[in-house]
């Protein structure tokens, strides 16, 4: 059974020379890790995972691995550029992670590296190869910054309601348009055991859904994020005070979305500044402008 609640998709701190920092990630580990339902290890969520290859990823999960104590559910991210990259470090995974987890959970934006053709069948044939369970990921946003995306952004409807058939697939990670949320529900034909995560982080504060968010800015406000999370997923008819308290908890929220607009270079900047991290290189193309460093500035200043 997956977690509900916070999800954090883990940023990966990386030194100047482009490798992964190993002690930034240790600390980054350690001020998130008390607060989360679950991490995503290299997530497509985190922005940066797509970016990183097949090595960068072995490097990621050996040292996740060497992290992790047992008590915390973690989603690999097997997403690469391409299919044949993914396969192998898939039975990497499998090879590696099989025998530490009762169940391992791959995480994977099948968009990223194939169209939607073929995909039921592919992940069938994932599953056999490495005997894992999946969280199917669907993040148009990110998909259509591909240089050369392929026809379709989203999964299409008809195509979920073939995935929802397998019972490996235990969830999906979604991003995009309410009504097509609506749509895959609907496509779920009275499945029960299937988790819908909500990684658009505004939309799940003004509407959460009940199984949990995908949390970019959990990186930087983990406890925040825990705090808000525990009430709007527990709380049926609070007391006053209670429901006030989170809805200010909310709107400060939302102000760091914007913010950060999916942005993991300005959220490294602000790890730096509270001391979690030394570096801020990413992979990530996107340009942090002087006015956005500003306005996280102030919103530190008020909320940290």
């Amino acid at each position: 059974m997956l977690p509900k609640g916070l999800i954090c998709p883990l940023l990966i701190p990386f030194k100047a020379d482009g490798q992964i920092d190993a002690v930034g990630l240790r600390q980054l580990w350690e001020y998130v890790n008390p607060f989360v339902a679950g991490i995503s290890v290299g997530s497509s969520f985190s922005i940066e995972g797509v970016f990183l290859n097949y090595e960068d990823k072995k490097a990621l999960f050996k040292l996740i691995l060497g992290l992790w104590e047992g008590n915390k559910p973690l989603y690999f991210d097997i997403t690469t550029s391409d299919e044949a990259s993914m396969l192998e470090l898939a039975q990497f995974s499998a090879d590696l992670l099989r025998s530490q987890f009762d169940e391992l959970v791959i995480e994977v934006l099948p968009l990223w590296y194939r169209g939607n053709r073929g995909l039921p069948q592919s992940l069938e044939a994932l599953h056999t190869q490495t005997g894992a369970v999946f969280l199917v990921a669907n993040h148009p946003r990110l998909v259509k910054t591909k240089k050369k995306p392929f026809k379709h952004c989203n999964i299409r409807t008809a195509v979920f309601k073939k995935l929802a058939r397998y019972e490996f697939i235990k969830g999906m990670i979604f991003q995009g348009e309410l009504n097509r949320f609506f749509n895959y529900q609907r496509a779920l034909g009275g499945r029960k055991n299937f988790y819908f995560y909500e990684a658009d982080e505004i939309s799940f504060l003004k509407q959460p859904t009940n199984d949990g968010v995908v949390a970019l800015t959990a990186n930087l406000v983990p406890q925040m994020w825990h705090k808000l999370t525990t009430k709007v997923l527990n709380l049926n008819e609070g007391k006053k005070e209670e429901l006030n308290e989170t809805f200010i908890l909310g709107e400060a929220l939302k102000e760091l979305c914007v913010i950060c607009q999916n942005h993991p270079a300005i959220l490294k900047w602000a790890l730096r500044e509270i001391g979690i991290l030394s570096e801020i290189f990413t992979p990530f193309s996107g340009i942090v402008t002087e006015s956005d460093l500003n306005t996280l500035k102030s919103w530190l200043q008020k909320y940290k």
